[in-house]
């Protein structure tokens, strides 16, 4: 388990994480979410024991991190630009990665090269930013981590090549209980492989909790109401975070779950009311609509 107590960050005086708490559990795929400058990559890079906070704390079962070698050594950080040697091959990448991490599995290195199907003796420079990718994700997997930090994972991967990474993950967590942590401005692949996510602005979590629960808490509200005035009185009784009139329709998103929602806007007998589904990617937008990000559509 991961425990991150008010941490705080800050470079040249722009604070990058601003009190930050949170909890990943062992065997869980955390998706950590927010606006560009958010500090994302600043907390993962925290986490993975590469940046020390200027104040706070950074566990794992209950052990710091930082310039600890004996914890460090159980978690792998795949940035989002993946770097080698200069002149290195998989080979050569992998003799070094055998030397620092001692749960180093050949078996499992030779077994991923039967998925990942790249030249082992061919310099790493020459391969292209998805191929990079890959080797990363093959010499971090064979180093059999306790924890896996990926910063936009799937950057430059091909649909199918993001379709196996993805497997191999949901197999090491339900084998192994891998734990692992994404960034990623991807929301379709997020949504499809974490449980537990984050949303982040300016530095602080502004929304963490199960993507289920994300879910059935905002909720998109196609209404007609009969007075004008029902719909000013709603914003009093739910939070609204988004209103687009349509006509002589309204559409809301509300946060709130769907029994008390539907409570509320039956009190005034609309003529049209649809409680609808919304997707993590129309969540992020509202979420950051609400926290002052400017989402509204650019017309040129």
């Amino acid at each position: 388990m991961l425990e991150i107590r008010g941490v705080r960050k800050s470079f040249r005086g722009e604070v990058a994480v601003d009190g930050i708490s949170l909890t990943v559990h062992k065997g869980k795929i955390y998706g950590l979410l927010g606006s560009n400058g958010a500090g994302k990559t600043t907390l993962l890079k925290i986490l993975a024991g590469i940046i020390q906070p200027e104040s706070g704390t950074v566990k794992m079962e209950g052990k710091s991190i930082f310039e600890r070698p004996e914890v460090k050594q159980r978690i792998i950080f795949i940035p989002d630009s993946p770097a080698f040697f200069p002149q290195s091959t998989i080979k050569s990448m992998a003799n070094f990665y055998r030397s620092v991490y001692p749960r180093w599995n050949q078996a499992q290195f030779e077994q991923l090269g039967d998925v990942f199907r790249l030249d082992t003796s061919r310099k790493l420079s020459r391969f292209s930013k998805g191929m990079q990718r890959q080797a990363a994700f093959w010499l971090s997997l064979a180093c059999m981590p306790d924890v896996l930090v990926m910063d936009e994972p799937h950057d430059g991967l091909d649909p199918v090549m993001r379709r196996q990474i993805k497997n191999l993950l949901f197999q090491e967590v339900a084998e192994r209980q891998l734990t692992v942590l994404i960034s990623s401005h991807n929301l379709h692949e997020i949504e499809d492989i974490c449980g537990p996510v984050g949303i982040m602005h300016g530095g602080k979590m502004r929304v963490e909790m199960d993507l289920n629960d994300l879910k059935a808490d905002t909720h998109k509200v196609q209404v007609a109401f009969r007075d004008e005035r029902h719909e000013r009185a709603i914003s009093s009784k739910l939070q609204v975070l988004h209103r687009e009139v349509r006509g002589s329709v309204s559409l809301l998103i509300v946060r709130g779950d769907r029994e008390r929602i539907t409570a509320a806007f039956g009190i005034y007998q609309p003529y049209v009311f649809d409680l609808l589904p919304l997707t993590l990617e129309e969540i992020f937008i509202y979420e950051m609509g609400d926290a002052g990000y400017d989402t509204r559509p650019l017309l040129l």
